[in-house]
């Protein structure tokens, strides 16, 4: 595939890389509230503009992707390594970010790297993407970031994501931090974000 045939990132990438980092930072900063992210205009399917926008603007050379099945397509591929060089890996462990359409076709999210000891922050970034922000089973959210409790109704998450983010909280300082997109926002739950419910 030509480059001309790979669809463009950002317009301005000096300028939307800096709007977009500074709304990721808030999102992480403000556990459970949706922060518009806007992202380039024709990511390849089926990334939506949050999700590619996170990628475009954390990958690089340096940061190894992994790809669930549902992204792990040759067009997706393709964006990425022409935009990023960022290499992508088959071990999660291994991957500094994780890349997931439907996390629903996962077993779980234990597979990846919660950080050591003497480096907490080499632990793995998970990006799940999924239908909607809202109109899902209800929880409550605490910790540092929110004020007394925040609640988050995400569609499309599996049984097991809520459990497994209370037991990544309870191993704070470890753990992943994780962003939530869908086709508009994207929702910060850093390790440090207790969970109530559902």
């Amino acid at each position: 595939m030509t480059a001309d045939l790979i669809p463009s990132g950002f317009r301005d990438p000096v300028h939307e890389v800096q709007t977009a980092f500074r709304r990721l930072l808030k999102a992480l900063s403000r556990p459970g509230t949706p922060v518009s992210l806007p992202g380039p205009d024709e990511p390849p399917a089926p990334m939506a503009g949050p999700l590619a926008a996170i990628a475009l603007m954390l990958a690089d050379a340096d940061c190894p992707i992994w790809l669930d099945a549902t992204l792990s397509t040759e067009p997706v591929r393709r964006y990425l390594h022409f935009h990023t060089n960022a290499p992508q890996v088959i071990d999660p462990k291994a991957a500094t970010i994780a890349l997931i359409g439907d996390a629903g076709r996962l077993a779980g999210l234990r597979g990846f790297h919660p950080g050591e000891a003497a480096y907490p922050d080499r632990s793995t970034t998970l990006v799940l993407q999924i239908p909607a922000l809202t109109g899902g089973p209800a929880v409550r959210l605490s910790g540092p970031g929110i004020e007394t409790t925040a609640s988050l109704a995400p569609r499309g998450l599996p049984d097991w994501f809520w459990p497994f983010c209370r037991e990544n909280a309870a191993r704070y300082p470890l753990g992943v931090d994780i962003f939530i997109t869908d086709d508009l926002s994207v929702i910060g739950l850093p390790r440090s974000t207790k969970v109530e419910g559902p």
